[in-house]
């Protein structure tokens, strides 16, 4: 890298330390590495609400599997990737008390992450996710179908560093659908 702009000054003719230390001051942003979104921060948190979870849903859900994620390239842009999805979606489960004990599930969920529509680059991000969520019944029949598309936009104030502005985001964009997915939760009828 040092080599590399050590070329870039010489082409420009910086030769001044003032010179030079602005090219390199534009340049270390450039240099910052993508990192993956992380579980904890996409968990959602257990909050009073006026509507509590059916009953039969409590303690008797849990995540059978998520699809559609992708690595992070450190070389490029922040992603969600399915194992940090679906802890994300479990932490959130325990701290709601829907978490079934052991292997008695009664309700599996199924996640497929449709994908992430990012910013290319800009100081306010807005990243939003696209999830579709399967719920089933004991029977193995789903109850509950659910496409969600959630916006989260993370600003300067939160990260200077675009990566960073980008990882924020996403994870802000898979909690709050999370949290879009448990307020349909509420809103169903179990058997």
């Amino acid at each position: 890298m040092m080599e590399g702009l050590r070329n870039i000054m010489k082409k420009r003719g910086l030769k001044s330390g003032r010179q030079k230390l602005l090219a390199l001051a534009m340049l270390v942003p450039l240099a910052a590495c993508a990192s993956a979104a992380k579980p904890e921060a996409m968990q959602v948190t257990a909050q009073a609400s006026d509507k509590a979870f059916p009953q039969p849903l409590q303690h008797a859900m849990c995540v059978r599997a998520v699809t559609g994620g992708e690595e992070t390239n450190p070389l490029w842009a922040s992603k969600v990737d399915n194992k940090g999805f679906q802890s994300a979606l479990g932490l959130s489960l325990d701290s709601a008390g829907l978490t079934a004990a052991g292997s008695s599930c009664s309700y599996p969920i199924d996640v497929n992450l449709l994908g992430l529509s990012q910013p290319f680059a800009g100081f306010d991000l807005t990243v939003t996710s696209h999830v579709n969520y399967k719920v089933y019944d004991s029977s193995g029949q789903p109850f509950l179908l659910a496409t969600i598309d959630a916006p989260f936009t993370a600003t300067v104030s939160d990260a200077f560093a675009a990566v960073e502005r980008l990882r924020l985001a996403n994870e802000g964009s898979i909690r709050t659908s999370i949290q879009q997915f448990f307020d349909k939760l509420r809103d169903t009828k179990p058997k």
